[in-house]
């Protein structure tokens, strides 16, 4: 026969302050074989930025390993998706990690996204299941060198994919598996499921077994003032940043840990990227979703820094939640292409996209953009040794749409597409120039409407 003990953990955060973690000890008896969690808190409104004046609290665990800024002993978040979850041994809700459950001092972790001018009374139910509890380990994750599939090589060296989508593990309606087998049906040779704030989507992948399609273990790092996304990492990258200190010294922990990084979504709603000076340096996501959520904010974001001499990799995903639901972001759009001429794997496909080989397209079947000069690629760096560079751009899938080579200074040139697959070669200035990248528009709109975009060629 099993017994139970709750305890009850109760606070109240007063108006005025927000953006902040409370992490709230409770003592870990010996002999529990299932921990259960319940919250709730007062004037309960959606996590949505637009909305304001009343509370959003999230959620989150950590075990007897401790509750320090990175150096966490992590075993979940759900942000405010769920108001409650377990976990045992061998089972957890998703998001959260099953393994040993070890007697000790544990952590529930809140976090104050909204605090509305009432203040938030919050109460939180730990419970414990007592019984037989088998001493277990932590289940095995999607790692760069786990067995993944290798498809034919591309005759191109070309390889199109999806790096920002999300599942039940957060805030998604739509399990990994789902997810995996509609990113196969659109024809994707790869995928990065990037589940705010935590791991357990990537147990949930290496417990599938092999798919096909090139499987890349990534998370998006969810901050109160910004997201970034992290690819490859081997080991959680934590999220509890406070101050742009803390935000370097997470970017930097991330760096050392393998992880490839990028600012997601720089745009109002995006939410936007609120630490100025402190970002990462190694890609911008500037097109996340529909073209028409703002991502020209996104893309003037990156291309400011291009102008100080920054290089940044673009990159694009659709920050999908909702596997079916119409008028939403859809999986692949934007379609991230990677040039990987070697074994495509997933630390191949990411090396050449930290290399900036890449370019992104409004879709799977969308237009595609091919930018070189001579042997140079985007990406690459080539000497200035005139005034003038050749540079060679095919462009396929884009009839009727107009072909901007830009620079430092703003567009080069601007020539109509009248066939779907068209090369060009242009002679362009580059005596003040730092960079020469692509983009397809669509003519004769008042807004901006980009259709495929390029990295830059550098100009040393």
């Amino acid at each position: 026969m099993t017994s139970r003990k709750t305890v009850t953990l109760a606070g109240f955060t007063p108006a005025g302050r927000e953006k902040y973690y409370l992490d709230v000890p409770f003592e870990m008896p010996a002999g529990v074989a299932r921990l259960e969690v319940h919250y709730h808190y007062s004037e309960q409104i959606s996590s949505d930025p637009t909305l304001s004046g009343g509370n959003t609290v999230d959620i989150g665990l950590f075990d007897w390993r401790g509750e320090d800024f990175l150096k966490a002993g992590f075993r979940g978040w759900s942000g405010s998706e769920r108001s409650e979850f377990f976990v045992t041994p061998t089972d957890a809700t998703p998001g959260y990690m099953p393994g040993p459950l070890t007697p000790g001092t544990w952590h529930v972790s809140l976090g104050f996204y909204k605090v509305g001018p009432n203040g938030c009374s919050y109460t939180v139910e730990v419970s414990f299941e007592f019984g037989d509890s088998a001493v277990t380990d932590f289940p095995p994750m999607l790692t760069l060198d786990s067995p993944n599939y290798h498809p034919v090589r591309h005759e191109d060296g070309w390889y199109k994919g999806e790096l920002h989508c999300h599942t039940i593990h957060s805030d998604g309606d739509s399990t990994a598996k789902a997810v995996i087998e509609a990113a196969e049906a659109l024809g994707l040779d790869f995928l990065a499921i990037t589940d705010h704030n935590n791991v357990t989507h990537l147990m949930e992948i290496a417990a599938l077994g092999m798919q096909k399609i090139i499987l890349i273990p990534g998370y998006e790092v969810t901050t109160y003032r910004g997201h970034w996304n992290v690819w490859g990492p081997d080991t959680w990258v934590d999220f509890r940043v406070m101050s742009p200190e803390d935000m370097q010294k997470a970017l930097g922990f991330a760096y050392r840990h393998t992880a490839l990084a990028s600012v997601n979504h720089p745009r109002p709603f995006g939410p936007p990227w609120e630490y100025a000076q402190v970002y990462s340096k190694q890609c911008v996501e500037v097109w996340n979703g529909h073209w028409f959520y703002m991502n020209d904010i996104a893309l003037a974001f990156w291309e400011e820094r291009l102008k100080r001499g920054e290089r940044l990799v673009a990159v694009g995903g659709s920050d999908m939640h909702r596997l079916h639901v119409e008028n939403e972001a859809r999986l692949g759009t934007p379609t991230t292409w990677i040039y990987c001429p070697g074994e495509p794997t997933a630390a191949g496909l990411l090396a050449e996209m930290r290399a900036g080989h890449a370019f992104l397209s409004d879709a799977p079947d969308g237009p595609r953009l091919y930018l070189s000069s001579g042997e140079a690629m985007t990406g690459d760096v080539v000497k200035r040794q005139a005034d003038s560079l050749d540079v060679a751009v095919r462009v396929a899938g884009g009839a009727g749409l107009t072909l901007h080579l830009i620079g430092s200074d703003g567009i080069l040139r601007a020539t109509p597409v009248v066939q779907d697959d068209q090369p060009f070669i242009f002679t362009v200035p580059i005596d003040q120039t730092l960079y020469i990248r692509a983009q397809l528009i669509e003519p004769n709109s008042d807004d901006l409407v980009v259709r495929a975009l390029t990295n830059p060629i550098y100009i040393e």
